[in-house]
């Protein structure tokens, strides 16, 4: 069993990705802009998240303020983390606990609810083993240091247009295509044939947008 928002289920339940058919419009990219929260995603990405969104998506912050929009501006909570009961590939371990996840994500999101350090594992599609040590000075320690990881949504989600995503729905199509990967190329062979538009960046420059989502406000979170 597994909880998440709410505690609705998090739908995300296969640790596999469907395969993609050759009708999936695809448009997986990299992307080198710095900061990442502001950078502007690629078209398609950008046109898949605003259909499932229901607004008009074109960067991770916009990205950022629609999730926040489910939760009512609040943050993700240590609560509504996709929690898994028993042992998964991803966990996050603090002094007195250790937290089993559907997504290696929700273990960078707890390193910034909770005051102390974290170690975070995952395993990426192909088996292969990525460590990071986090900081309350929110250091990060990735290995390996070139690790990258992908966002996306998948192309097949039926929530109707000018509709906002249940927390359910997020999950559903967002958490499957959050995935940790040892290279860049291992990632774009990876995205070759996912049911879904993704994008990719390195690994730590993906933590801003999780103390973005966990924050209380916004105005917390420096750029």
């Amino acid at each position: 069993m597994y909880r998440c928002m709410s505690n609705q289920d998090c739908n995300c339940a296969d640790l596999t990705v469907d395969q993609a058919t050759e009708q999936t419009p695809k448009s997986d990219s990299w992307i080198a802009e710095r900061p990442v929260k502001t950078a502007e995603l690629p078209d398609t990405v950008a046109e898949n998240m605003s259909r499932f969104y229901g607004e008009s998506i074109e960067s991770f912050d916009d990205m950022i303020a629609a999730i926040r929009n489910v939760v009512e501006g609040n943050g993700i909570a240590i609560d509504e983390l996709c929690h898994v009961e028993g042992e998964t590939p991803h966990y996050a371990k603090t002094d007195d606990e250790t937290y089993y996840f559907r997504c290696f994500y929700d273990g960078i999101a707890l390193a910034h609810l909770v005051d102390e350090p974290v170690e975070i594992r995952t395993e990426t599609p192909t088996n292969d083993s990525i460590e990071i040590r986090t900081s309350p000075q929110s250091e990060i320690d990735v290995t390996p240091s070139d690790a990258v990881m992908s966002f996306g949504v998948a192309t097949d989600t039926d929530v109707p247009p000018g509709d906002v995503p249940t927390a359910e729905e997020i999950y559903g199509a967002v958490c499957p295509y959050v995935k940790a990967f040892h290279t860049r190329a291992d990632y774009e062979r990876w995205s070759e044939d996912v049911a879904a538009t993704t994008v990719g960046i390195p690994l730590e420059a993906g933590v801003p947008i999780a103390a973005a989502l966990t924050a209380t406000s916004l105005s917390e979170v420096a750029e």
